[in-house]
């Protein structure tokens, strides 16, 4: 009898069969899977990766955050201070984590204010609940306790209202509205940025029904300033003609979804000869048949043509024989919001276009800013249903983060529509909110007294943060601070920017300096931080299935055994 790693065989060299798994959960889960059975390890290692993960993320919170330098496996390098873009670029593989991150990616899509608060909430609700799982509080008792403060954070919130958008047409108005959204990315531009983002909103807002972001476009200019960014009716492209045409007036446009060419077989094809009268055929027939496409295009009232992908260049050169203008777009959304503008239906094969499918404009230029080709299309009527807000910025970074402000701006902008309140900023609703649930808390005679506690603690954590990444001394800030809620100053807030040494340096009335947020925005966060918190409390076990794919590539690294510096 041969003994070979434990296990007995009939013949010596020659191993046995499988030895089974002990009966229970582990023979039930597939070969590779992960699994942590014990409730204390999964909250641990829960809290512990939300932890990490939040902290990452709090150094960037507010107008005055540090910006995150992150390169992706792709090897892209993105610079910024935006939380969700953060997110974005980095590959979590935590379920916690993930979890964490969705809920920050839904508050940046639907609202694009408030993804940082989201993340802070739930991180510090997460790590006083760790303390108190600590002190042997009850898993259920502090998840009741949380959700009650939830809920009651939740009724207060209205009471704080202090202001309402009374037209979102007015601009002044909305921009002031829109000032800490736009400005928590691009201090220093917010009132410039905000009034842009007011002036392109209200020029496109319909007279009945919600705004629609793809009613903006954005066309990023590299070169100049900031403060040289302007807004245009109608569509504006970072492209060029790909013709002689540069002007069209009157123009009708038929817009395709698809190359503009000849179709060609998917497979290798070859052309056989017999004789030399093939050869001589075969070009003038291709070429007859180009132009045929092109004429029936010209003869359905086309002038300009813009396609979604490659141009032929046969077909081209008939299109300037023809006088029709050609434009290449890449962009599927760049098309949708052309056919939003002109009027036009978007075509998926190259055919000619009916009369009821072309779209109108005014004129079709095409010209240059800032040495970036461009090409215009101008409406036709005074009012225009899309609007283009032409960036300009020094370098990549600068476009990058004025974009984002921008487009945290339009999103802010349609919440605002459908809900015109406004709440202090700067700190102010979460030290109410604090102040009052801490006062709560002493009244309940159960275990949850700990909870509500533990959620004021973490509401105070967001206003902390801000002081902090603002260079301010947060022990005397958030002191003056609890000292004017104290005395009934519901509306007081952090002053990030001026303050001199003294009694009331740190401290400001949000509401008179223009520190404004908007309800929806902290009602969410406010949801989605407790939610997430309550969930991740709630979790007992994990399991980890063994990721699919088979080895990776070693490739021609003779190193490759060795981890390679990301930055190298």
């Amino acid at each position: 009898m041969g003994y070979m790693k434990g296990v007995w065989s009939a013949s010596p060299g020659v191993m046995a069969a499988h030895v089974p798994l002990p009966p229970g959960l582990p023979q039930l889960l597939k070969e590779g899977t992960k699994h942590f059975p014990s409730q204390a390890d999964s909250l641990v290692s829960n809290i512990a990766a939300c932890k990490a993960l939040v902290q990452c993320l709090a150094s960037s919170y507010g107008p005055l955050g540090r910006s995150k330098l992150v390169i992706d496996h792709l090897g892209k390098t993105v610079c910024t201070a935006r939380a969700g873009t953060v997110l974005g670029a980095l590959v979590l593989e935590n379920p916690a984590a993930c979890l964490l991150a969705a809920a920050c990616r839904a508050q940046e899509e639907e609202l694009g204010d408030g993804t940082g608060a989201v993340a802070l909430l739930a991180g510090a609700l997460l790590a006083r609940g760790e303390t108190l799982l600590r002190a042997g509080v009850p898993v259920a008792a502090i998840r009741a306790g949380y959700e009650r403060a939830g809920k009651e954070a939740l009724r207060l919130l209205p009471s704080l209202v202090c202001h309402a958008l009374p037209d979102p047409r007015d601009v002044p108005a909305v921009a002031r509205a829109l000032r800490v959204a736009v400005g928590t990315h691009a201090m220093g531009y917010q009132d410039f940025l905000a009034t842009l983002v007011a002036q392109c909103c209200a020029s496109v807002l319909p007279a009945a029904g919600t705004f629609d972001l793809n009613a903006v476009s954005i066309c990023k200019v590299l070169g100049g300033g900031v403060g040289d960014s302007h807004v245009v009716p109608g569509v504006v492209l970072a492209a060029e003609a790909e013709g002689r045409v540069q002007r069209v007036e009157g123009a009708r446009v038929a817009v395709y979804g698809c190359p503009f060419g000849l179709a060609t077989p998917a497979a290798t094809n070859t052309a056989l000869f017999q004789a030399a009268g093939d050869l001589q055929a075969y070009g003038p027939g291709e070429e007859a048949l180009a132009e045929g496409r092109v004429r029936a295009v010209a003869s359905a009232g086309a002038q300009v043509v813009v396609a979604g992908g490659h141009v032929d260049a046969l077909l081209l050169h008939f299109a300037d024989h023809m006088g029709i203008m050609v434009v290449t777009l890449g962009s599927r959304q760049a098309l949708r919001q052309l056919c939003r503008a002109l009027g036009a239906q978007l075509l998926g094969t190259p055919r000619p276009p009916l009369p009821a499918e072309l779209g109108h404009c005014r004129s079709i230029t095409v010209g240059e800013i800032g040495g970036t080709n461009t090409v215009a299309f101008h409406p036709s009527t005074a009012t225009s249903p899309v609007a283009t807000i032409i960036l300009r910025g020094a370098t990549k970074e600068a476009l990058a983060a004025a974009e984002e402000a921008v487009r945290d701006g339009l999103r802010v902008f349609r919440a605002l529509t459908e809900d015109p309140r406004l709440v202090p900023g700067a700190g102010a609703t979460e030290m109410v909110l604090a102040m009052q649930l801490a006062a709560l808390a002493p009244r309940d005679p159960g275990l949850e007294q700990f909870s509500l506690a533990a959620f004021a603690e973490a509401l105070k954590v967001l206003p902390a943060t801000l002081a902090e990444n603002a260079g301010l001394p947060v022990a005397t800030a958030m002191s003056q601070l609890e000292t004017w809620h104290g005395q009934g100053v519901a509306r007081a807030g952090l002053r990030l920017e001026g303050g001199d040494e003294g009694e009331e340096a740190w401290v400001q009335d949000a509401t008179q300096a223009g520190v404004l947020d908007a309800y929806v925005v902290k009602h969410r966060a406010l949801e989605l931080g407790t939610q997430v918190a309550v969930t991740l409390l709630g979790v007992d076990e994990i399991f980890m299935a063994k990721k699919s794919g088979g080895p990776r590539v070693l490739g021609d690294n003779p190193n490759w055994d060795v981890e390679p510096d990301a930055l190298e």
